[in-house]
């Protein structure tokens, strides 16, 4: 029976040989939803930059909308004629609101989590341990405060 490869990012499994994972891995389904991955964990400012420095998409400009949203390989930010201010496309608002709510819930998980304190199991002794798992020596000034949580 073939193995199965399963890919992360398309969320699909087909049976793995070469030729199939190659031209998975270059078809246009894989390589959007691949970019789409890792433009998530980049910085909102750097993302905004890219996308400044792409050229002007005419669909977007004459139509107003493109099928190809945040994929598009041109920008669908454009200058408001008055202020001269840039006008964000409904997309790339959306994708600003998800990552700011994204980092609201993890500074909240932070704050929210409690530091534990370990101790030993009554009845064993840290003489009876073994040396890995033993703490430094007190005598060298440890500061116990900073050590970190296995969690």
């Amino acid at each position: 029976m073939p193995r199965n490869y399963y890919c992360d990012f398309c969320q699909c499994t087909f049976p793995d040989n070469t030729t199939n994972r190659r031209n998975h891995n270059q078809g246009t389904v894989h390589v959007n939803n691949r970019k789409l991955h890792y433009d998530w964990f980049k910085d909102p400012s750097l993302f905004l930059q890219e996308q400044l420095n792409k050229p002007s998409c005419r669909n977007y400009t004459s139509q107003g909308y493109c099928e190809f949203g945040l994929l598009c390989k041109f920008c669908h930010i454009t200058l408001d004629p008055s202020t001269g201010q840039p006008v964000y496309p409904p997309e790339l608002i959306q994708w600003f609101q998800l990552q700011e709510q994204e980092s609201n819930q993890l500074v909240h998980i932070k704050k929210v989590k409690k530091k534990t304190r370990y101790r030993l199991p009554t009845g064993w002794k840290v003489k009876d341990l073994p040396p890995s798992l033993k703490p430094p020596p007190s005598k060298n000034g440890y500061n116990w405060n900073d050590v970190g949580s296995w969690n």
